[in-house]
């Protein structure tokens, strides 16, 4: 059976990867306002779209892929943009970064030794996408003017940095866990 794949979520998810190049540009602008509205709504309508989806019962794997593509640039494009302007330190934007890199490696390894590819993502682990995208709407608010977080913002890149780094090495030892399961599959699988 076919999946359905013109559907509300899928269109939603869309809207998002499509939003991405027009927050990066009124970054690019400075166009701070603009840019913080703009992010506000596409990281809402990433759980939007995922309630609808089953809400709906219009879950695709093709939503699943442009949901995961749309977060994943909305999030790297929006965070890199904001380090180019100093606006978010070095440290966090590397700790984030770098564990985006370690699962989408891990993830495309364990799918070239295993030959399939099944991704749950830990409550860790959307604690941190939720965390960043909390961050980057706050940075924005405040270059924006609409929020004074003078005091609040080390406290935040510190917790993003520490949620970053946890959730990084959960998902390599997940990972880890996996390929000690594939290999042990492996071997005592009959020739």
């Amino acid at each position: 059976m076919s999946e359905r794949v013109f559907n509300l979520p899928n269109v939603i998810s869309l809207l998002r990867v499509a939003a991405v190049p027009v927050v990066g540009w009124l970054i690019l602008q400075q166009r701070w306002e603009a840019a913080c509205w703009l992010f506000l709504a596409a990281a809402v309508s990433d759980g939007i779209d995922g309630l609808l989806a089953r809400w709906l019962n219009q879950l695709t794997q093709l939503g699943a892929a442009l949901d995961t593509v749309a977060d994943k640039a909305l999030g790297v494009v929006t965070l890199v943009m904001l380090a180019q302007a100093g606006a978010i330190p070095l440290w966090v934007t590397m700790a984030i970064l770098l564990r985006d890199s370690i699962i989408v490696l891990g993830a495309l390894s364990y799918r070239g030794l295993a030959g399939h590819l099944e991704i749950h993502p830990t409550w860790l682990g959307k604690t941190h996408v939720f965390a960043e995208f909390a961050l980057l709407t706050l940075v924005l608010a405040a270059l924006a003017g609409l929020l004074d977080l003078t005091a609040w913002l080390q406290p935040l890149f510190v917790t993003v940095f520490v949620i970053a780094a946890v959730s990084g090495v959960q998902y390599v030892w997940i990972w880890s866990a996996k390929v000690r399961r594939e290999r042990e599959a492996a071997r005592f699988k009959p020739h």
